[in-house]
């Protein structure tokens, strides 16, 4: 697991034996090699059925995973993690824990979440400050001119790739970020929104997921906090389902 460059139709959870033949195999090297170390390992990894592609999600059924929730019977004390559970809904995530898929990985969602609302953020600058220079764009020649993160993973024609490079659920763009060329183009737009108060009307525009809050005066209209909150709501998402249905959002 770990982000699929083919079709999601054929997805199988880890077979039960699979698991535990891996579990008996690490438990005797475990022993023999580092026998202190053996009992602090908690969890196994499988695959339940979750996983991303470029463009598409395999949503987590539970019943195809039923034969591999019984293996945790035959495995005391530990519980499973589960790979690539990004843009899993929420009350997938908390099905997941709940059939004992206890850590949930999660990766390019997050980092997904900050592109997004980074492009949103620039398409409101280009309202209030026409004629700035565009993330989009910088990202856009730096990924050209350094395709080494993204060509192996993007097929198809130059404008699918295009669109690849920048909407992709792999999201290979997270890579790009640290980069100067990227990391100008950042602070470049966060200077020139600093200060500003967003009207909510741009707002619902282009970051429609936080319009509500900020409508509700619980959320600041300022670009930074709303970036940090793009990222936050993620990591809510994933606090929610790990503590159960009667969790509280937090900060």
């Amino acid at each position: 697991p770990g982000g699929a460059l083919g079709p999601l139709d054929h997805l199988a959870p880890t077979r039960p034996d699979a698991a535990l033949a891996t579990h008996a195999v690490h438990a005797a090297a475990f022993r023999d090699a580092a026998p202190t170390a053996w009992p602090r390992v908690i969890a196994l990894v499988v695959q339940p059925g979750v996983e991303f592609g470029l463009e598409d999600v395999a949503v987590y059924a539970p019943e195809p995973a039923r034969a591999l929730i019984t293996a945790l019977d035959r495995m005391p004390g530990l519980v499973f993690e589960a790979h690539s559970t990004d843009y899993q809904p929420e009350a997938a995530l908390r099905q997941l824990v709940g059939d004992g898929f206890r850590i949930l990985k999660v990766g390019p969602g997050l980092t997904f979440a900050l592109r997004e609302a980074l492009y949103g953020l620039d398409a409101i600058a280009a309202v209030l400050r026409p004629g700035m220079a565009s993330v989009p764009a910088a990202m856009e020649q730096l990924m050209t001119a350094q395709p080494q993160d993204w060509q192996g993973h993007y097929p198809g024609t130059p404008d699918e790739q295009r669109r690849l490079r920048h909407y992709s659920y792999s999201d290979r763009i997270r890579y790009y970020w640290p980069l100067h060329p990227a990391r100008e183009a950042v602070d470049g737009l966060l200077t020139v929104l600093h200060g500003v108060r967003i009207p909510e009307t741009l707002i619902s525009q282009h970051l429609p997921r936080l319009h509500g809050r900020v409508m509700a005066r619980t959320l600041a209209p300022d670009a930074r906090t709303l970036l940090i909150q793009a990222v936050r709501d993620v990591l809510h998402t994933y606090s929610r389902a790990c503590r159960g249905p009667d969790a509280q959002q937090g900060v």
